[in-house]
């Protein structure tokens, strides 16, 4: 083998590496606490696995194994709905939610993105409450906020976050809500454009000291990882193809 030939297989070897350092894989992190491995097996059942793994920015809001009892009663359809009311489009770990600019804000999830949803049932209700914890429900107006936010499973700082809720959040009617057996109190009417209420807000901005973290649910368990955060994609997509050209020069 030529020099040339040598050096281009291994620059292809290192660009294909360094485009996949920003990957993640939902299936792998759920698989490191066992809490979760029913969550986790119905993520690969209902196809979501690798829709979660395909995108650049998310957060799965995972439940333990003593939480996800409705979905054992349902089709693999049904099931794909709901689980999908969990993957919200954006990175939010329990930081940037503990900071929201105000106080309540409307998430979009997979759900909406499928054109499945209904008036606001694709979207989820994220509200810190006055004595500091975080509540989810659905967006539907009048719905309950009963999915109480535990901790982080894992956090890879701007790309994915799992978070452990403590129930699952219903797919409810889009003119208005069913009583679900929930015994929390009902969420105040917060009308688009009320001071409290905001959609969606940009993601964070990626830093480059920040390296992600995989922390277990309950306290006993909690791990580092130390690979550094990958910003965005399209760096790495600009990287390569200078790089490509360069090689293309030179030999």
């Amino acid at each position: 083998m030529s020099s040339s030939s040598a050096s281009l297989t291994l620059f292809f070897f290192f660009a294909s590496t360094f485009l996949n350092a920003h990957a993640f894989n939902i299936t792998r992190i759920l698989n490191l606490n066992n809490e979760f491995s029913t969550f986790n097996n119905l993520l690969s059942q209902t196809g979501l696995a690798s829709t979660i793994n395909s995108r650049q920015t998310i957060t799965v809001l995972a439940l333990s194994n003593d939480a996800v009892s409705v979905f054992s009663d349902q089709s693999t359809e049904d099931n794909k709905k709901i689980l999908s009311l969990h993957v919200i489009l954006d990175y939010y770990d329990i930081k940037k939610l503990k900071n929201l600019n105000k106080k309540s804000v409307i998430l979009t999830t997979l759900f909406q993105s499928s054109g499945q949803a209904k008036g606001q049932q694709g979207f989820i209700n994220a509200t810190v409450m006055s004595n500091g914890d975080v509540m989810f429900g659905s967006a539907v107006p009048g719905s309950i906020l009963d999915a109480k936010l535990i901790d982080s499973v894992a956090t890879h700082p701007y790309n994915i976050s799992v978070l452990h809720i403590s129930s699952y959040i219903p797919i409810m009617n889009p003119e208005g809500p069913s009583d679900h057996g929930s015994s929390s109190s009902p969420l105040p009417p917060q009308p688009p454009g009320d001071d409290d209420y905001t959609y969606d807000e940009p993601p964070s901005p990626p830093s480059s000291t920040t390296k992600p973290v995989v922390a277990a649910a309950t306290a006993k368990a909690n791990s580092t990882s130390g690979v550094s955060a990958i910003t965005t994609h399209n760096l790495a997509f600009a990287f390569v193809i200078s790089s490509f050209w360069f090689f293309i020069t030179v030999w």
